[in-house]
C-alpha cells in the first residue's frame, strides 16, 4: 500500500507532536526548563542584555541584572566569559544584584595585552564603578575564575565581605598540599599543572608566574569564603591515601580565612558545576549573599 504524500505528512507531525509532547512532560517532571537542559549537559542560552563601557583605553562588556544588595560579581573559567553564566545568571539576579562580564579580549571586550591578576581586579572595579554597581561585592569564580575572584577579593577586602569559588583552579594550594601526598605520582600530577599554567597564561593573555606570585600572596582572612567542589578520586591511591587528599583539600581552603569557611560537594557534577548542577550554585550563591545582607 502506498502512502499519498498528505497522509505520509500528517504521520510525521504527529510523530513530532508525540515528541515534543514526551519532551514536555519530562521538562515539567524535572522541575523546569533550566533543570531538563542541565541534565543533558545543555546550557541554557546566553540572551545578551549588557553594554560595553569604556575602561581606560579599551571598552569592556558588561551585563548587570536584578535589584538589591550585595552585589554578586561572576567571574568564568579560562577562555570563557558572560555567557558562561547562562545557567545559573536569571536565578542569582532574581535574588540580588549580579553582574557577568567578558574579561580584556573575550567576548565583546576589547584586548587589553599581557595582564596580572591584580591587573584584571584592578580593571574589573575600575568597570562596576564606571557602570555605576555599588559595594558590597560577592565575588564568584569557577575553575580559573576563582582564582581572579580570591585576588578581586584580597584586592578590594573593604568592599567585597564574601567569595564564593566553584571547582576553583588554585595552583598555589595544589603544588603546596596535595603534591606532597601523592607519593610516586607527584611528578605526573606536577607536569599536568605545568600545562595547564601554560593553557591558562596562552588563553588569558596572563603573566603566570606574576600572576600565581599574587595569588599567594592574596590575603582574604575574615573573609567569608564558601566552596564548592567536584567529587575526585584517584583510582591509583588507597582509600586512606585519597582520604588524606580530601582533607588536606578542606583544610587548605580552611587556612585563606580560619573559621569563615565552608566546603561543600557538587554530587553528580564534574568539573562544569555550573552546568551540571546550577540548582546548587544558584543557591550557594542566593545563600551567601543573604548572609553578607544580613550581616551574619
Amino acid at each position: 500500500m502506498v502512502l499519498s504524500r498528505q497522509r505520509v505528512l500528517r504521520l510525521a507531525l504527529a510523530v513530532l507532536a508525540g515528541i515534543l509532547l514526551a519532551v514536555a512532560i519530562d521538562v515539567a517532571r524535572v522541575g523546569g526548563p533550566r533543570l531538563w537542559l542541565a541534565r543533558h549537559g545543555l546550557p541554557p542560552p546566553y540572551l545578551p542584555q549588557g553594554e560595553r563601557i569604556a575602561v581606560g583605553t579599551g571598552s569592556f562588556y558588561l551585563d548587570c541584572r536584578g535589584e538589591g544588595s550585595p552585589t554578586v560579581v561572576l567571574e568564568s573559567g579560562a577562555g570563557s566569559g558572560a555567557g558562561a553564566w547562562s545557567p545559573v545568571f536569571d536565578d542569582i539576579a532574581m535574588a540580588t544584584r549580579t553582574c557577568a562580564y567578558d574579561r580584556a579580549g573575550f567576548g565583546s571586550s576589547d584586548p587589553r595585552g599581557t595582564r596580572t591578576l591584580r591587573q584584571s581586579a584592578h580593571d574589573l572595579r575600575e568597570l562596576l564603578r564606571l557602570a555605576g554597581e555599588q559595594p558590597p561585592f560577592v565575588a564568584v569564580g569557577h575553575s580559573l575564575g576563582g582564582s581572579y575572584a580570591r585576588v578581586f577579593a584580597s584586592e578590594h577586602r573593604a568592599e567585597t565581605p564574601a567569595f564564593v569559588l566553584i571547582d576553583s583552579f588554585d595552583p598555589d594550594l595544589q603544588t603546596d598540599v596535595i603534591h606532597p601526598l601523592l607519593g610516586t605520582l607527584e611528578p605526573e600530577y606536577e607536569d599536568r599543572l605545568d600545562d595547564l599554567r601554560r593553557t591558562v597564561e596562552a588563553w588569558e593573555r596572563l603573566d603566570w608566574d606574576a600572576s600565581e606570585a599574587q595569588l599567594r600572596e592574596a590575603d582574604v582572612t575574615g573573609l567569608r569564603l564558601a566552596v564548592l567542589v567536584a567529587h575526585r578520586y584517584e583510582p591509583r591511591l588507597d582509600a586512606a591515601t585519597n582520604e588524606q587528599i580530601r582533607r588536606a583539600w578542606i583544610e587548605a581552603f580552611e587556612a585563606l580565612s580560619p573559621g569563615r569557611v565552608t566546603y561543600e560537594y557538587a554530587p553528580g557534577a564534574g568539573h562544569l558545576i555550573p552546568i551540571d548542577r546550577p540548582d546548587l550554585v544558584a543557591e550557594l550563591v542566593r545563600r551567601v549573599a543573604n548572609e553578607v545582607r544580613t550581616g551574619r
